[in-house]
C-alpha cells in the first residue's frame, strides 16, 4: 500500500467517524392495535404504552439520551409532529 492510499484511507475513516457521531437518530411514536409504540431508530426494542401521552414522554426521554436526535410522532388521524434534540455547543 502506498503512502497516498494509506493517508486517504485514514482520512475516510476519520470522516466516517465524525458523520456517525453527528448523525441524527429518530425515535418514532406510532399507534397500533395494542396501544402506542416507541422505537429508537436502529434498535429492535419496541416499548408499548396505553396512552399517547405516556408514549410521547418516553420517546422524548429516549431522544434526549441519544442527542443529536429527533422525535417523530404519528397520530391516528394522520397528523405528524417532529421535535429535534441537539447536543449543547461547547463554549
Amino acid at each position: 500500500m502506498t503512502l497516498a492510499i494509506r493517508i486517504k484511507d485514514e482520512q475516510w475513516e476519520e470522516q466516517s467517524e465524525v458523520r456517525s457521531l453527528h448523525r441524527r437518530r429518530w425515535v418514532s411514536v406510532t399507534a397500533d392495535k395494542n396501544g402506542w409504540c416507541v422505537r429508537l431508530e436502529g434498535s429492535r426494542r419496541v416499548e408499548r404504552f396505553p396512552t399517547v401521552t405516556q408514549a410521547i414522554h418516553r420517546g422524548s426521554r429516549l431522544a434526549r439520551q441519544h442527542k443529536p436526535s429527533g422525535l417523530h410522532v404519528q397520530y391516528v388521524d394522520g397528523e405528524e409532529e417532529r421535535f429535534t434534540y441537539e447536543v449543547p455547543e461547547e463554549p
